[in-house]
């Protein structure tokens, strides 16, 4: 297979392309989450700091963020932009897992003549493109097409880089272990000590390789320091001795009060070693959580598994498989003993810190493919059989010939036809076993691989479903950028949350966001932060606002916030959802998934009381019943109220009073025009108070304040542009539909004209 370098290059190049569809596809279609906000905040360090935390031991994967700084500095930090490293390591793992299963097959045909028939061996060190096409495809599509590996790759995260090193990893332990050369060697080490910067619990799979290593130790004379009779126990107490220094750092590491506090609040999964091996081969399948999916989805799965398994482990008994078979057994069950060792003792469990063992995990499924070493010698024997049943053919047509020429009979020459060797039961019976295994292995790759694209568009839960599968901080932070005012208090929670607000706010508006409130101080439990604690923070760093926005994601608060049994929130989200203002004059509740956010708003000053008044008067009336008593415009430029930047938002504070209770509910319009006879190039339509206050609640003497914000196109030009102001019946939007204004500033068609305001262009120096 694939004799020729050049037809080798032209496949791996062909896997990486068809690799990296799927992994671009609606590449940024999701939300940033909280950890790759993170990473973005990490990767903005300056550069001697990042250096310097390639060695600091606290630090799990420190190269990823020095990698992606550099990226970033090349490529900018949208969405897409923070992605494309882990989308194109997750496709360059393709490829790579094609070569370690090659490797591997390999390794199990370099004895296909057996211990009898030495003659026969052949010399794999050379010739390595002879190993079976199947195996190295199959590993190849699983990898391709896996739903985990594709999620990783679609994240700005370490894992789809640690993916592709580990596999890497696995690639040069299997050269090694099986030609053993000096160039292989350095390869090895120099991707192992990589590794080691790109996540720390690679050292998982280098403790598995050594113990790889003790087993493939190759005998040497007694005169040498490695044919010493102690050498080999030594080795094995070498490997003993890190494996349990291992557990012990990662232990330390993953373990502690904090751990244990973050698996009681759900922040992790307080797994014992049993329940963390069932959900760790779930979520290698299909990227679930048991539940949700189907469970005959992981039935071809389980079956192709096994399948492999048994494979290797029966191969454990066949000469020339026993090495290769134990090799792949070794790198998959050491790492995998030492992790959950770990967790008897930390009970904290995450499946993407087994990342290392994936690609082994994607090897054992194929290893049922791979062929045997005896069912080629068979094939070989049936081809011998067919060569020498066409030699006999030849024969007999050249003896019927001479015949012929001397007019003797057929029956004189019957004689010296050579007898047709017969098959032999067992070769041809064991031709049949191996094509019917082949045939049911690749049924049950088909099922896996459609059960991959099952899971990637299932609803709900698929990456390619089009629905909302990580949280939605970009669309609860949209929802924000378009109706903030300068003065407005932005409380996030948890604090660790701050990350993605700054990037999401930066690329949504132009404006400076308000610095947001973080109660970190909720980061020391329940305990030591209690109501009276909370009570007396959150007067103090909200007193003098009279709005205020909660970002909340409810799975992280509830790690440092606990709420209490039934209750959604804890105590920062109770506040915003049930206070006495929120329940007074509720500004609006936008859920998305993951992400929630509260608006809370009050007629006067929060703890301090302070009356709210406008500081232009209008005394316009709408209709006969309701009128604007003034607005405020808020300043979001150094040039102050009235000076505008395009991509930004036109924020204003209408106060309004009523001569009696409406009827009916009405709707608002703000319009921003240069002719405004023609369509508006900035709106803001909408009921009071998002609908929260509707007019037909409104009492006489009660005034109410209705914070809004226009949104500008950051296209919008420069110039000077006329505010207008009206209200509609929201079942007739057309102009009839309008109320029709009493004051000396309407032009007509029910509406004010507020004033005029300055546009500027984004990035341009405003000066006051």
């Amino acid at each position: 297979m694939l004799k020729h370098p050049l037809c080798t290059y032209v496949v791996l190049c062909l896997l990486f392309l068809l690799a990296l569809a799927p992994r671009l596809y609606q590449l940024d279609a999701q939300s940033l989450w909280l950890d790759e906000g993170s990473s973005w905040q990490l990767s903005r360090a300056p550069w001697a700091y990042l250096l310097a935390d390639l060695f600091n031991p606290s630090s799990a994967y420190p190269l990823y963020h020095l990698l992606l700084k550099g990226w970033m500095e090349l490529f900018g930090a949208s969405e897409a932009a923070l992605r494309m490293p882990s989308a194109l390591a997750g496709a360059l793992t393709v490829p790579v897992i094609y070569l370690a299963a090659r490797e591997l097959g390999a390794w199990a045909r370099q004895g296909v003549g057996g211990e009898g028939h030495p003659e026969r061996r052949t010399n794999l060190a050379v010739a390595p493109n002879r190993s079976p096409w199947l195996y190295p495809f199959a590993a190849a599509l699983l990898m391709l097409a896996s739903p985990y590996a594709i999620w990783y790759s679609q994240e700005a995260k370490v894992y789809s880089l640690w993916l592709l090193i580990s596999t890497l990893l696995v690639w040069l332990l299997l050269r090694v272990l099986r030609r053993n050369q000096w160039h292989d060697w350095m390869l090895l080490v120099g991707v192992a000590f990589l590794a080691l910067f790109v996540h720390r619990l690679s050292a998982l799979l280098l403790v598995a390789g050594v113990w790889a290593w003790v087993l493939r130790l190759p005998p040497a004379p007694e005169s040498t320091w490695l044919g010493k009779p102690a050498m080999r126990p030594l080795a094995l107490l070498i490997a003993t001795l890190l494996s349990l220094g291992l557990v012990a750092a990662m232990v330390g590491g993953l373990g502690g009060e904090q751990a244990v506090g973050r698996a009681e609040a759900g922040a992790a999964i307080p797994a014992d070693p049993l329940l963390a091996l069932g959900l760790t081969f779930v979520r290698f399948s299909l990227d679930r959580w048991p539940g949700d999916l189907p469970w005959w989805w992981l039935v071809p799965w389980v079956l192709l598994t096994a399948w492999g398994l048994l494979q290797a482990v029966s191969d454990l008994r066949k000469p020339h498989r026993r090495l290769p078979a134990a090799v792949l057994l070794i790198l998959l069950i050491v790492p995998l003993l030492l992790f959950l060792a770990q967790l008897s003792f930390t009970r904290l469990y995450e499946a993407r810190y087994l990342m290392a063992i994936f690609p082994v995990w994607v090897l054992l499924m194929g290893w049922g493919m791979g062929g045997d070493a005896q069912r080629t010698e068979n094939r070989e024997r049936r081809t011998e059989n067919r060569e020498q049943r066409t030699e006999n053919r030849e024969q007999r047509t050249e003896n019927r010939c001479a015949a012929a020429k001397e007019r003797k009979g057929t029956e004189q020459n019957s004689g010296a036809f050579a007898p047709l060797p017969q098959r032999g039961r067992g070769v041809g019976g064991e031709g049949h076993l191996e094509h019917s295994s082949r045939i049911l292995a690749s049924m049950l790759l088909i099922c896996v691989l459609v059960t991959c694209g099952l899971a990637l568009r299932q609803p709900t839960f698929g990456l390619f479903s089009g629905d909302p599968v990580k949280e939605q901080y970009r669309e609860a932070l949209a929802a924000l950028a378009a109706r903030v005012h300068p003065d407005d208090a932005i409380v996030i929670h948890p604090a660790y949350l701050a990350p993605l607000y700054h990037y999401y706010m930066a690329q949504l508006s132009s404006d400076p966001a308000p610095e947001p409130i973080l109660f970190g101080d909720f980061w020391q439990g329940e305990t030591a932060f209690g109501q009276r604690e909370w009570d007396l923070e959150r007067r103090a760093r909200l007193a003098g606002y009279t709005r205020s926005w909660l970002l909340i994601a409810p799975d992280h608060a509830r790690t440092v916030d606990r709420p209490l049994p039934g209750d959604e929130y804890g105590l920062v989200g109770l506040f915003w959802a049930y206070s006495s203002q929120q329940r007074t004059w509720p500004c609006g509740i936008w859920r998305y998934n993951g992400a929630h956010l509260f608006c809370q708003q009050s007629p006067e000053a929060y703890v301090t009381g302070a009356a709210q008044h406008p500081q232009k008067l209008v005394g316009a009336t709408f209709g006969d019943q309701i009128i604007l008593l003034g607005y405020t415009l808020k300043a979001t430029t150094p040039a102050g109220p009235g000076v505008y930047r395009a991509g930004g938002n036109l924020p204003l504070s209408l106060f309004w009073d009523v001569v009696e209770t409406p009827g009916r509910d009405y709707s608002m319009f703000l319009h921003l025009c240069q002719r405004c006879d023609e369509p508006p190039v900035a709106s803001k339509d909408g009921p009071p108070l998002e609908g929260y206050l509707p007019t037909s609640v409104w009492l006489p003497g009660k005034p109410a304040r209705d914070d809004r914000a226009i949104a500008l196109p950051r296209d919008l030009a420069p110039g000077r542009y006329t505010l207008l102001l009206g209200l509609y019946d929201p079942n007739d939007p057309s102009e009839a539909g309008r109320l029709p204004v009493m004051h000396e500033a309407q032009i007509g068609a029910g509406r004010l004209v507020l004033g005029t305001v300055e546009i500027v262009v984004e990035g341009e120096d405003v000066e006051d």
